[in-house]
């Protein structure tokens, strides 16, 4: 009855102008995968973050097996959670860093190892100002978002590329 109460209990906000209300906490999963969390154990955090009223899961393609805990865990419950991911950097994909290809393949990839068909939030990760200047990364998350597999784009990053992202 306690998680009920504190699930009951967690303040809700509203994600910048997504209009997506989100819990004050969030869970951050890049330790899930970089430090190669046992599937088991993940499901068990994952749960109970679930169960106490987080409905935010932050990961990207990079964070190890981050994205495949996640979905193999808690996949069943999508309904119960927002998924922010990143993308921009190959991890594995045949693809050069920060190209068009590269984001819709990332992007595909994601979705196939959340076990979900679309994204709450998917942001270019870390990624220079004239890559995002020139507009061809941006471009490609708006083919993305208009076939369905993502809500909303965004940026993560800090200095000079966050200030024109804003």
């Amino acid at each position: 009855m306690a998680v009920a109460n504190a699930a009951a209990q967690l303040e809700r906000r509203r994600l910048g102008r997504t209009g997506i209300a989100v819990s004050a906490l969030g869970f951050g999963a890049s330790e899930l995968g970089q430090k190669r969390t046992a599937p088991k154990l993940a499901a068990s955090i994952l749960g109970s973050a679930l169960d106490a009223g987080l409905n935010v899961i932050d990961t990207a393609a990079c964070y190890g097996n981050s994205e495949e805990l996640i979905g193999r865990a808690i996949g069943h419950r999508r309904k119960d959670f927002h998924i922010l991911t990143k993308c921009g950097h190959a991890s594995g994909l045949p693809f050069p860093d920060w190209t068009p290809p590269l984001v819709e393949a990332s992007i595909d990839r994601s979705l196939k190892r959340l076990r979900t068909d679309y994204l709450a939030v998917v942001q270019l990760y870390s990624c220079d100002e004239s890559q995002l200047r020139h507009g061809k990364l941006i471009e490609a998350l708006q083919r993305v978002r208009d076939k369905g597999k993502l809500r909303h784009l965004g940026y993560s990053g800090d200095g000079g590329p966050a200030r024109y992202a804003v």
